[in-house]
């Protein structure tokens, strides 16, 4: 629903199922030119925290990777159709 538009991306209580969704449709990686993590795979917050570091998102207090403000602008790119998301109909 976040992804087609449906749901609002701010009022989300967990957006790093939906990035996890995100991820496992699409190469982000390549896509977005994220320096590979240290384990085998990416994991939705790997993804948001490479992004969130990428981008130069901090929080103010601890100054460490915003990820939250990452999660939602990965949201937006999907939503927003600069991530293209294509989903074959069921039974195609």
């Amino acid at each position: 629903q976040v992804l087609a538009g449906v749901y609002p991306i701010a009022q989300l209580q967990d957006p790093y199922s939906a990035v996890g969704f995100l991820g496992s449709r699409l190469a982000l990686p390549p896509l977005l030119q994220l320096r590979p993590p240290s384990g085998p795979g990416w994991t939705a917050w790997e993804l948001c925290e490479a992004w969130a570091e990428k981008r130069g998102y901090r929080t103010a207090r601890a100054a460490r990777n915003d990820v939250a403000r990452a999660a939602n602008g990965l949201l937006r790119l999907a939503a927003e159709g600069r991530l293209r998301l294509c989903m074959a109909p069921p039974g195609y």
